[in-house]
């Protein structure tokens, strides 16, 4: 008898069989000499659906979980039965069955196929009904799904040569992350710190990735495509099958971007299985929301497949008359008219309506104050803001994809995407804020208004295949992309118009009696024009091969690839259009079927800003390059059931803007004059020059999966080290860069405390995340500030946050599987801080007090 104790369920009959069956199963499982083979499927995908397999010859069991791992079917075994055979390779395009029958050809065995369930037994064995443990919902939580964002072409992060990161939707509901910002935050290393932006960081938040910011340029991937959205962007993650994050350059594919990584959004796409699922949610402050997914095919040969999505929250925030509004619509289709063709398209219309969160207090600076040096004294929780104030945004994405695998020779990806976005903000604001309240506590303000347009699209296509030379292989890719983006602002008038004393002026607020109300001249924000668009355009070739060597353990990555970046201001005066090749290169070996190490290296290039004069008086084009050096190891654990890596690396970006005159040899108030040399008697405009050297180097470690059949983990673990290494400012010379935490720790784990065949399961989770020290800007020691004299600089403390989970699931008597969850995020309510603004600073951002937040899940 073959018994399936993981993820997915055999056969939903089963578990509604009687008490002496899941007695008998009792004894079975205390008595067996060895426990039958158990692998977590992934979620529910068309066993149909061809995929790229590249398997090297292994054991049968490893094979058989492998397999388990990265394709539909969900594959019960007797260890027992399999452990003499060796299982060949298995290489080239094609569905998760026949996958399995080349998996199975070497060895006496066949099996049998239930609805996704395949029971591999011996030939001459009659087939018996499996049997389902009830309630089992234990996930995988493996971050080896197969994806293309590293390569360009299909594998899984196992077999990749670079840092891949996952986080799967089970993985975000489960830990109750409330936005993207706590998605990334879950990858160790990661941080997001708020910026100065009007329109609040609970909107827009700086993403940092081995110690620099990910959204200089702009860029996003969406299923591997680029887009220009900015992956800080608040967003609910209802839409998303997953999050990725490729660390290091990526430049040799996807452009100028800075050299920490990049961040990818897996849309959820249609299955050939019928499934829906209803989400209903609430939180302790008020916050409530819920969500739709239905997927499944149109037709009866299962050609046309569709995907809807739909999602709506509601989420209070902890500040007074804050809060954030996510709402969105997915709808895909896909053809696939046989097993080497299908094409997808995806229209996502994603609406974000929030109330502005900028500083929550701020530090006096004004000597005639009473608080001098003190914060404002008020409530943690107090508003400074308008009623009206918002920040909204709506986008309209559509993409599109096709794949043709004729044959393992020759395989063809196009792709396409438009995407337009929309927005605009109010924001009232502390005007003066370091002046403090007058005598009766009246604090002057003003409004920030603007509206934003943008427009961009892009496509590519990539031809790939394998070819042979003797006894080496060649696992070959081509291709090109191009991208157009284009934005459009108003100026600030608005901010002009309403400061004290203006006509349009919010007026005081009394800090001790606040009397809120809204700003009545919203309309000014429309009738200050949209300036002339900046426009962007990428331009990408790359070639690429993958080496196999003849003991099938060995592999040589070698890419190539041009790029040009193309930036033009709306008086086209400035135009900066950068070209550069980048190269790439890898090197992999396999220890062991199990074991691999591997050592990379890549570049990336960013362009520096338009308006840089250098000493002859030429503007400044050559970008910032930035070269990374990364080893690593990545190690199947458990019978595969989970995965260990762990990588070494080291970034250094140079032609970092720097002054090329000492102090004194320039005037900074003085008009640029290009055309003319520069000057150095104190007189003329001060020059630029690229001589900055920033270096980033560190340990990244990872362990994601089933620990045994009632532990699953995600657990990570990074060491940061960055540093100034050639800076104009004699302060920072040598040091880290700020906002940086050298330590930081991400876990989370769920174990499975009850199972019952009638009652259901119960898991427990228990989560933390942890930060070392960081700091802000360097400084002058013999002065330091008002509030902290003779200080470098101002240091926020290291802190941990732990989360809690409770879950319980069971299928119902009319077969509906029933989830029900409990968070409660900062389980000990630990005051901490922005990493950007906090109490030892000028600024405070205070950090998510505790809360509970309860889910129910209902699918069929």
């Amino acid at each position: 008898m073959q018994v399936r104790t993981g993820d997915m369920p055999l056969a939903r009959a089963a578990r509604m069989r009687t008490h002496w069956r899941a007695a008998a199963l009792a004894a079975i499982l205390a008595h067996a000499w060895l426990p039958p083979g158990v692998a977590s499927a992934q979620p529910a995908q068309a066993l149909e659906q061809p995929l790229s397999f590249d398997m090297a010859p292994q054991p049968l069991g490893q094979a058989l979980i492998e397999l388990n791992r990265r394709t539909a079917l969900s594959i019960a075994f007797d260890p027992r039965q399999v452990e003499h055979f060796q299982a060949p390779a298995i290489r080239g395009v094609m569905t998760s069955e026949q996958a399995l029958r080349q998996a199975l050809s070497g060895s006496n065995l066949a099996y049998s196929l239930r609805g996704q369930v395949a029971t591999v037994r011996q030939q001459e064995v009659a087939q018996l009904m499996p049997v389902t443990v009830s309630g089992d919902n234990l996930p995988a939580y493996i971050a080896d799904t197969p994806t293309s964002i590293a390569t360009k072409t299909s594998l899984p992060p196992r077999q990749t040569p670079f840092t891949i990161n996952q986080a799967s939707q089970e993985l975000i509901m489960e830990r109750g992350d409330a936005n993207i910002y706590d998605t990334l935050e879950g990858f160790a290393g990661v941080t997001t710190t708020s910026g100065n932006g009007d329109i609040g960081q609970s909107m827009s938040r700086s993403i940092n990735v081995r110690g620099f910011s990910t959204g200089g340029a702009g860029q996003l991937l969406i299923n591997g495509q680029r887009t220009y959205s900015s992956a800080s962007a608040a967003r609910s993650p209802d839409s998303l099958e997953r999050v990725e994050l490729l660390r290091g350059p990526a430049a040799l594919y996807y452009g100028a971007a800075e050299p920490g990584g990049i961040v990818n959004y897996t849309y959820k796409r249609p299955q050939a299985q019928a499934a829906y699922t209803i989400v209903g949610r609430t939180d302790s402050k008020g916050s409530y929301g819920s969500m739709v997914d239905m997927t499944g095919p149109l037709n009866q040969d299962d050609t046309l497949l569709y995907r809807l999505v739909g999602s709506y929250t509601h989420t209070v925030d902890d500040q007074d008359h804050i809060f954030q509004e996510p709402k969105s619509v997915l709808a895909a289709l896909t053809y696939a008219p046989s097993s080497r063709f299908d094409t997808t398209l995806t229209y996502e219309r994603m609406e974000m309506e929030a109330v502005p969160e900028q500083e929550n207090n701020m530090r006096i600076s004004n000597r005639n104050s009473p608080y001098y040096g003190q914060y404002y004294p008020v409530p943690r929780d107090f508003f400074w803001g308008s009623l009206n104030d918002r920040a909204v945004t709506e986008t309209d994405t559509l993409l599109w994809d096709a794949r043709w695998r004729p044959s393992e020779r020759f395989n063809l990806n196009a792709y396409a995407n438009y995407q337009e976005s929309k927005q605009w903000w109010q924001n009232t604001r502390v005007n003066g804020a370091g002046n403090g309240p007058d005598a009766d506590g009246n604090v002057q303000r003003y409004v920030s208004g603007r509206q934003a347009r943008d427009r961009n699209w892009s496509f590519g296509l990539d031809l790939s295949g394998k070819a042979y030379t003797g006894a080496f292989r060649h696992d070959w890719l081509t291709g090109a992309g191009y991208g157009h983006t284009q934005t459009r602002s108003s100026g600030r008038q608005v901010a002009a118009d309403s400061r004290p004393g203006q006509p349009y002026t919010p007026g005081p607020l009394n800090i001790f009696d606040p009397d809120y109300g809204n700003w009545h001249y919203q309309d000014r924000i429309w009738e200050d024009p949209l300036a002339a668009a900046t426009k962007r355009n990428d331009l990408n070739l790359y070639f690429q091969d993958m080496l196999h060597l003849p003991d099938e353990k060995t592999r040589l990555l070698l890419a190539m690839g041009w790029a040009q970046f193309d930036s033009r201001p709306p008086d086209n005066a400035q135009r900066n259009k950068i070209s550069k090749w980048s190269p790439r290169i890898a090197l992999m070996h396999d220890l062991t079927p199990s074991t691999t190490v591997y050592a990379s290296y890549g570049e990336s290039f960013y362009p520096n800003e338009l308006n840089l004069l250098d000493m002859s008086g030429s503007y400044i084009t050559k970008p910032q390059e930035g070269k990374q050096y990364e080893i690593g190891f990545k190690q199947d654990l458990f019978d595969s059931r989970a995965m260990l890596t762990a990588a070494l690396f080291r970034i250094d970006k140079k032609n970092m803007p720097m002054s090329a005159q000492p102090d004194g040899q320039c005037d900074p108030l003085a008009a640029p004059a290009p055309g003319t040399p520069g000057t150095t008697d104190g007189s003329g405009d001060c020059r630029t020059s690229l001589s900055g050297l920033e270096r980033s180097q560190g340990l990244e470690l990872e362990l994601s999966g089933l620990i045994t059949d009632w532990w699953a983990a995600s657990l990570s673990y990074a060491y940061l080290k960055t540093e100034y290494v050639d800076t104009e400012d004699p302060f920072s010379q040598g040091r880290s860069k700020p906002n940086m935490p050298a330590h930081n720790l991400a876990l989370w784990n769920k174990f499975r405390v009850y199972q019952d065949p009638v009652y259901g399961t119960a898991h427990v989770a228990v989560g933390l995340r942890a930060w070392s020290k960081s700091h802000n800007a360097w400084r002058d020691p013999a002065v330091g500030t008002y509030y902290n004299p003779y200080s470098r600089t101002d240091y926020n403390p290291g802190y941990g946050i732990v989360d809690v989970g409770v879950f319980y699931a069971n299928t119902l008597a009319n077969g509906m599987d029933l989830k029900l969850q409990l968070n409660i995020k900062n389980l000990f309510n630990k005051t901490y801080y922005d990493r950007n603004r906090f109490a030892n600073g000028t600024t405070i951002v205070w950090g998510n007090e505790r809360r509970a937040m309860l889910n129910a899940q209902l699918s069929f």
